[in-house]
């Protein structure tokens, strides 16, 4: 792995290198995506609806384990690229069984708390209650096992084995698609059937991803872990970035949930579904590509290879320069066909997610260098940063714009707050970029530059 990560990069060599991990997380979309479809199409606009509902839910879960895979693989990939292995092998197992007991608790509080008050504290309506409480009731074994999927797919990476990492999420979500068929189409198990499918191909990945780490890692192996609390708190501290953007996507759904059921009732939650769907899987694309450069970038600063690190920071922003104007192109001339596979038959639904979409359209402009930005400072130890701007995107910009527009604009003003918000968070982020250029990409740079300190034990 270490030759693998130390040689010269290519554009070439880079787009190999990332696809896999883009083509990972658009299939991990894709889970949600499929599901809309199945749900929209064969239950109904308010099974589509309900689904919106439970996914801030979803966004917590999964927020959790990426922050413990992001700060710590981030954190290992440095001890990797300083020759400490025998260190970052201890650090990953502890990390693994953490992430355990997080699973068991999410389960636990499931029990304790009850599917139909947590839909109600999501802000299902009594015409949605119903929906949510089966949805959540059969996903609920999916929202323990997200967080041990993916941190396999964040270590398999590290490992240098990106296709790997493609592999497993292909086949858990090969398995929910068949899964939805046969549930929803042939057995007609309606919304149960949409949540076992998702927990299925959740539970899978997560399944071939400890079989990889068992049988196949290169440089990664469990060890009898020790407790190391300073490499814990550097952990959430680091990963504090990654877990803040997730956990705001859930807060900003759920918000947009509250705000557009007084605009446009129901339907208007079944519209802003359609329209988070094609959000969440176009900004993938960035995200996947950001997941996939961060561990080369984490082994490189550990190694204090800085030209690299230019090169590779100068691939990712050429790469998310085609990919904006590509997905702004295709939204704007294939969306409303995409939109019509969701809600055929249902005109008022089309209309408002039709009118949405041209103005969130182009978020995608915006968002791909503010989420690049984001995952380079986890990369190289500075959590603070990273969630910082994530911080600033949700908690101060879109939900200040969703205050502020839609008393102005209507239902316009709600879809105009995110991409005002994400040129806003694109100045911030640019800003930040500017003036640590010195601290990461100058000669010397290396640990010492790092603001989250790492335990040497």
């Amino acid at each position: 792995m270490e030759e693998h990560f130390k040689r010269e990069w290519s554009m070439g060599d880079f787009l190999r290198f990332v696809t896999p991990s883009i083509l990972s997380i658009i299939t991990i979309s894709l889970y949600m995506v499929v599901d809309g479809l199945f749900v929209s199409r064969y239950i109904g606009s308010l099974a589509l609806a309900a689904m919106n509902i439970i996914m801030p839910l979803f966004s917590f879960c999964f927020g959790i384990g990426i922050m413990v895979a992001a700060g710590s693989s981030a954190i290992i990939g440095i001890e990797l690229g300083e020759g400490h292995r025998d260190r970052a092998n201890r650090h990953f197992s502890l990390a693994f069984v953490s992430l355990v007991v997080v699973a068991v608790a999410i389960l636990v509080l499931l029990k304790g708390v009850g599917v139909e008050r947590i839909s109600r504290l999501l802000g299902a309506t009594d015409t949605l209650l119903p929906y949510c409480s089966v949805y959540l009731k059969a996903f609920g074994a999916g929202l323990a096992a997200v967080v041990l999927q993916i941190f396999f797919e964040f270590f398999i990476r590290l490992d240098g084995k990106p296709v790997w990492a493609f592999y497993i999420t292909l086949a858990g979500g090969f398995t929910n698609i068949l899964l939805d068929y046969l549930l929803i189409v042939r057995l007609d198990m309606g919304l149960h059937g949409a949540g076992v499918a998702s927990a299925t191909g959740i539970g899978l990945s997560g399944v071939i991803g400890a079989f990889y780490f068992l049988k196949r890692s290169v440089s990664l192996t469990f060890t009898r872990p020790k407790l190391d609390v300073l490499f814990l708190r550097n952990t959430v501290l680091n990963g504090s970035s990654e877990m803040v953007s997730e956990i705001a996507s859930g807060v900003k759904t759920l918000v947009f949930n509250l705000v557009i059921i007084t605009y446009a009732g129901e339907k208007g939650v079944a519209a802003l579904s359609i329209i988070m769907y094609l959000y969440f899987l176009l900004s993938s694309l960035y995200i996947g590509l950001s997941m996939g450069v961060a561990p080369v970038l984490s082994f490189n600063y550990g190694a204090r290879n800085v030209e690299k690190l230019k090169g590779l920071i100068a691939h990712s922003c050429r790469v998310i320069g085609v990919t904006s104007l590509a997905t702004f192109v295709f939204t704007w001339v294939w969306g409303g066909q995409v939109i019509r596979l969701f809600a055929e038959g249902q005109p008022e639904v089309t209309a408002l997610a039709q009118g949405g979409l041209r103005i969130v359209a182009f978020t995608f402009l915006l968002n791909g260098i503010s989420i690049f930005c984001s995952a380079f400072f986890t990369s190289v130890n500075n959590g603070k940063i990273s969630a910082l701007l994530t911080f600033l995107r949700t908690f101060v910009f879109t939900l200040g714009f969703v205050w502020l527009l839609p008393p102005m604009l209507g239902i316009s003003g709600i879809w105009l707050s995110v991409p005002a918000a994400e040129l806003a968070t694109l100045a911030v982020s640019l800003w930040f970029a500017r003036a640590y250029r010195g601290v990461y990409l100058s000669p010397g740079c290396g640990r010492e530059a790092v603001t989250v300190g790492v335990s040497k034990a």
